[in-house]
């Protein structure tokens, strides 16, 4: 198996290679729109890409990938996606989510900052990844 880092990443121009051309495109499309949309509306640009990452189970062996034991993975039909447009003025990232109830986060753009793990916010997962 190839390092990761050698690996190709896959990109699409549209999303029908992905979720195909039934139902479940249409719902993709839904959420795609509805991303576009309040991403327009919080940061007043289109965003000038997205990103998708799908869902996954471990039917067993939770957790031991990370120390190289087998696991029996399985994909799922829920994904996340991301929209992204890069800001060279302001040195920060802002983090938004469509549901109203998540309020925006904003973080330094440095790779090595800390997190405060007695401030709980929705936006530290998107920093720890």
């Amino acid at each position: 198996m190839a390092k990761h880092e050698e690996l190709p990443i896959p990109i699409f121009s549209t999303i029908e290679p992905i979720y195909g051309d039934g139902e479940q495109l249409k719902e993709a499309q839904q959420r795609f729109d509805v991303l576009k949309s309040k991403f327009q509306q919080v940061f007043g640009h289109q965003p000038d890409l997205f990103t998708r990452s799908p869902g996954r189970v471990n039917l067993i062996g939770e957790h031991i990938d990370y120390e190289g034991y087998s696991v029996l993975p399985m994909a799922i039909r829920q994904d996340t996606i991301i929209g992204i447009r890069k800001n060279n003025d302001s040195g920060t990232l802002r983090i938004a989510n469509v549901n109203d109830k998540y309020t925006m986060c904003t973080y330094p753009a440095d790779p090595n900052q800390e997190i405060d793990l007695k401030n709980h916010k929705w936006g530290h997962y998107f920093i720890c990844g």
